[in-house]
């Protein structure tokens, strides 16, 4: 049950931010001189072409370090491995909510 409601948590987390990012680019009103991979260069089918990238590697990434743990036979800690991963998403959540109402008001 732990291990879904993280999953749930990681994948609703990600598709927000997502979303957020790409409301974000299409408004042009984008900052994104933080991520290496655009750079300043925030045009709509850049940040959409690397932000899909991005994301699909993050969650390839995550559900393969979770079967490490199904491989090393220590399955039960699996909710600890992504543990890590949904607190990092809820904080990118919560920066992304932050940023619309900033925006909004």
């Amino acid at each position: 049950m732990r291990i879904r409601t993280l999953w749930l948590i990681l994948i609703l987390g990600n598709l927000y931010d997502y979303v957020a990012t790409l409301v974000f680019a299409y408004l042009h009103i984008l900052c994104m001189d933080r991520n290496v991979f655009i750079g300043y260069s925030t045009s709509f089918s850049n940040v959409i072409t690397v932000l899909t990238g991005e994301k699909l590697l993050f969650l390839n990434g995550v559900y393969w370090f979770s079967k490490l743990f199904d491989y090393l036979k220590i399955s039960n800690y699996k909710w600890l491995g992504l543990l890590p991963f949904t607190i990092i998403t809820a904080l990118i959540v919560i920066d992304d909510s932050l940023a619309i109402i900033i925006t909004l008001f």
